[in-house]
């Protein structure tokens, strides 16, 4: 992808032997001329930040000799810096140079601790030069292929703004670090009451006529066990499927209950990345 259509500021070149590298921030009309080049299932964190993301993220271009290489991606409505990473072509990736113009970009201290999903080639190259903090969790996603397994269920309801508050409180208190409030607002979520308490709750991280991912899953932890989370997930996954064939979820590897889970409802795993915390430090670079 040639060098157009982006913001003339934040210029910063670099001669490395016979290349040119510079670093710049993008415009929308660029992003949008990334998306024929996302594979979505194997980047659906990325198609994320150019679709649903797109007006509230900010994308740090590298080019090589006026070539797009790679973008590093960030989003500020979560509890953590997050960010998202895509090789645009599997070329040489300057990366101690993206990192560091991107940390000048957005202001964000050396310390601060990041996250993103990466898959494998990108771990590596991540920890290559030492900007992993921790241990990487293996993530899973998983696309639903066999509509059969699906329960007839009907038990949860459409959670209203009035209601908004207690959703919020409630998965603050499942720890769900995902969670933005514009997938509440914006999509749909589904809630199981007793009484007047939440005792599950979910709805999608994305949710859009080409892609649909279910996220922010959560049953009270005094009534788990009792398939509550299978009958909110086929929920769910039958309202996904009314916008789009493709509906997605993501799952940590080691949370076994919930790989059988989806599993059961007719999920295969497609993809198995990494979540990962990391800096924006250049000190080992």
């Amino acid at each position: 992808m040639k060098e157009k259509n982006i913001k003339k500021q934040n210029r910063n070149y670099s001669l490395r032997g016979v290349k040119m590298v510079s670093h710049q921030l993008l415009t929308h009309d660029t992003i949008l001329e990334l998306l024929p080049h996302i594979n979505t299932e194997q980047n659906l964190l990325f198609y994320s930040y150019l679709t649903q993301r797109k007006d509230k993220a900010q994308y740090v271009g590298q080019f090589t000799n006026s070539q797009l290489t790679a973008v590093l991606a960030y989003f500020s409505e979560l509890s953590f810096p997050a960010f998202s990473f895509f090789r645009v072509e599997d070329r040489d990736i300057f990366f101690p140079e993206l990192i560091a113009f991107t940390r000048e970009t957005i202001q964000l201290d050396e310390s601060a601790v990041c996250g993103t999903i990466l898959c494998q080639q990108d771990l590596e190259l991540f920890q290559s030069f030492g900007l992993i903090k921790g241990i990487p969790q293996r993530f899973l996603t998983m696309k639903h292929q066999d509509e059969s397994k699906l329960l007839e269920s009907n038990i949860a309801k459409r959670i209203n703004e009035n209601d908004y508050s207690k959703v919020i409180d409630f998965l603050h208190s499942g720890e769900m670090r995902f969670f933005t409030r514009s997938e509440l607002v914006d999509y749909p979520f589904l809630g199981i009451k007793e009484s007047e308490d939440f005792i599950a709750v979910g709805g999608y991280h994305f949710y859009d006529s080409q892609l649909v991912e279910l996220g922010n899953i959560v049953t009270r932890l005094d009534y788990r066990g009792r398939g509550l989370a299978k009958r909110l997930t086929s929920e769910l996954t039958h309202l996904g499927k009314k916008l789009s064939p493709d509906v997605y979820l993501g799952v940590l590897a080691n949370n076994l209950p919930a790989v059988r889970l989806y599993e059961g409802l007719g999920y295969q795993t497609t993809t198995e990345l990494s979540i990962v915390n990391f800096t924006l430090s250049t000190t080992k670079i």
